[in-house]
C-alpha cells in the first residue's frame, strides 16, 4: 500500500534537488556531517506521516549504521563492477552505502555515469525516487570534490527507477548481488502462496519473490524481521528457501531503529545446499537438550475464546502463577473440557524479550489433580515424572548459558516449543 506524501515533504525533496544539482558550494560540507546523508530525510519523513500511514507504506528507512554493514558484506561477495540493486530502495540508504565503496572518475559527469552503470533501484514512490537520485549526486560531489552544475538530470542513474519489484522479473534477473530491506509490514491476503496460508509478514513474500526470480549466483545481503529466522510459523518459509537452494547465515541486530519495534537481523544469502538457512545452532549437536529430557507442548486455554464447559480442573495462567517457584500447587479452578496435565511438570512464560533479564522464566507445578493451562504458558512435561527433574530444568533456565542461548537464537517475542526443546541441558555450578 503506497500512501500518498505530503507537500511539506515533497518540497522537502525539490529543496535537495536544487542543492545538488545546481552549483554546489563545498566549504565546510563532507560525507560524514552533511544532514541531508545523515539521518534529515527520514526525520522529515517521520514528521510529515504518524506511524500509522508509515505501517501502511512499510516507509521505515534502514539508516547509516545498519546500511553500511550490510552493503560491505555484499560488496565484499561481489567483483568489481558488478549490477547492484535494492528492489524495494526507500530514500536509497542502501544504494548509498554500497556506493561508498565505488571508485571515483576524473569529473562529476564521469562519475555519476560510472555508478549508473553499477547501480539500480525500484521504488513504488517517485519523490522517493528523486530523493534516492540527489543523495547519490551529493555522495559523490563530497567524495570527490565536485562543485559544477549538472545538466542532464533526466540521465542521471536510469536504473533506478519507479516500479514494483513484484512486477518487475525480468529487471530482478539482472543485477549481480541485492541489497534488501523490504516492508515488514502484515499482508492478510496471501495468494498462490504454496507455504503460507493466513495473514503473513510482508518481508517474507518480498524476499521468496527475490530468490525465485533473481539469478541463481546473485548474492542477496538483507536486513530481515527476526520472525522470519525463528518463528514457528515461519517454519515452512524457512524450508521453501532451502528447496530454492539458498542459505544464510546471520547476526542478530536488536531493536530496527528507535521508532520501530522490531526486531532485525542481518544476513547475506548465497546459493548453497548447505542445510538450514540461519540455523547457528550453539554448541555441539551431540550435547544434551531440554527436547531430551522434557516434551514441550503449548498450554490449552484460550481464556477469551474456549466457554467454561467440561469438568472442574485446577488452572493456571501467566499472570497468578508465581515466577522461579520451584513447588506451586495451583489452587484456583475452572471449567475446561480440552487437554489437562498431570503434575508434576514444569511452566515456561511465552512471551520473552531479548531485554528481559531471564528469557526463559520457569514454575514447577506440583499437586495430585490435573491442570489446565492457558496459552501463554509453555508446558514442560519430564519423561521419567520427577519432580526433581524439574527442579534442575528450573536452574537450567535460570542460568546465564541459557540466556546466551536464547538471545543468539531468537529475538523475536515469544517463545516457541521447537526452541525450548533446543535449549542445551547446562546446570551451573553451585
Amino acid at each position: 500500500m503506497m500512501v500518498e506524501l505530503t507537500p511539506i515533504f515533497r518540497d522537502f525533496v525539490t529543496g535537495a534537488e536544487k542543492l545538488v544539482f545546481g552549483e554546489y558550494e563545498l566549504e565546510g560540507a563532507s560525507v560524514e556531517t552533511e544532514p541531508l546523508l545523515n539521518g534529515v530525510p527520514y526525520k522529515i519523513h517521520r514528521q510529515s506521516y504518524d506511524v500509522e500511514h508509515r505501517r501502511a507504506a512499510g516507509t521505515f528507512f534502514t539508516g547509516s549504521a545498519k546500511s553500511r554493514q550490510i552493503a560491505y558484506q555484499l560488496h565484499k561477495a561481489l567483483p568489481a563492477g558488478g549490477l547492484v540493486m535494492d528492489p524495494t530502495c526507500g530514500i536509497g540508504d542502501l544504494l548509498l552505502a554500497y556506493a561508498e565503496h565505488l571508485p571515483l572518475e576524473a569529473t562529476l559527469h564521469q562519475t555519476l555515469v560510472t555508478w549508473g552503470e553499477q547501480l539500480s533501484g525500484i521504488d513504488l514512490d517517485a519523490d522517493f525516487v528523486r530523493l534516492t537520485k540527489a543523495r547519490l549526486v551529493l555522495l559523490a560531489r563530497l567524495r570527490g570534490g565536485f562543485t559544477g552544475k549538472i545538466d542532464d538530470i533526466d540521465r542521471i542513474f536510469p536504473q533506478i527507477r519507479v516500479g514494483d519489484m513484484v512486477q518487475a522479473k525480468r529487471e530482478v534477473g539482472e543485477p549481480d548481488g541485492f541489497l534488501f530491506n523490504p516492508p515488514f509490514g502484515i499482508v492478510k491476503d496471501v495468494d498462490e502462496c504454496t507455504w503460507s496460508a493466513g495473514s503473513t509478514n510482508a518481508a517474507a513474500l518480498f524476499l521468496a519473490e527475490l530468490v525465485k526470480h533473481k539469478k541463481v549466483s546473485a548474492p542477496i545481503s538483507a536486513i530481515l524481521p527476526e520472525v522470519l529466522r525463528c518463528g514457528s510459523r515461519y517454519a515452512a518459509f524457512r524450508t521453501h528457501l532451502e528447496n530454492l537452494g539458498v542459505w544464510g547465515n546471520y547476526k542478530s541486530l536488536g531493536r530496527f531503529d528507535a521508532w520501530t519495534d522490531v526486531d532485525v537481523f542481518s544476513t547475506l544469502i548465497v546459493p548453497s545446499q548447505k542445510g538450514k538457512i540461519w540455523d547457528n545452532r550453539c554448541g555441539a549437536q551431540d550435547d544434551i537438550r531440554v527436547g531430551d529430557m522434557f516434551r514441550v507442548h503449548v498450554g490449552a486455554v484460550v481464556p477469551h475464546r474456549h466457554p467454561k464447559k467440561g469438568g472442574w480442573q485446577r488452572y493456571i495462567c501467566a499472570k497468578t502463577t508465581p515466577k522461579w517457584s520451584d513447588e506451586f500447587e495451583p489452587s484456583v479452578s475452572r471449567r475446561f473440557s480440552g487437554t489437562v496435565f498431570k503434575p508434576p511438570f514444569a511452566v515456561v512464560r511465552r512471551t520473552s524479550s531479548p531485554s528481559d533479564r531471564n528469557r526463559a522464566v520457569a514454575t514447577v507445578i506440583v499437586g495430585d489433580r490435573t491442570v489446565a493451562v492457558e496459552n501463554h504458558l509453555l508446558v514442560l512435561l519430564p519423561m521419567d515424572d520427577n519432580v526433581e527433574s524439574c527442579r534442575r530444568l528450573v536452574q537450567v533456565l535460570a542460568s546465564d548459558a541459557t540466556n546466551t542461548f536464547l538471545n543468539a537464537e531468537i529475538r523475536c517475542r515469544h517463545l516457541t516449543t521447537g526452541i525450548v526443546a533446543q535449549i542445551p541441558w547446562v546446570v551451573p555450578d553451585d
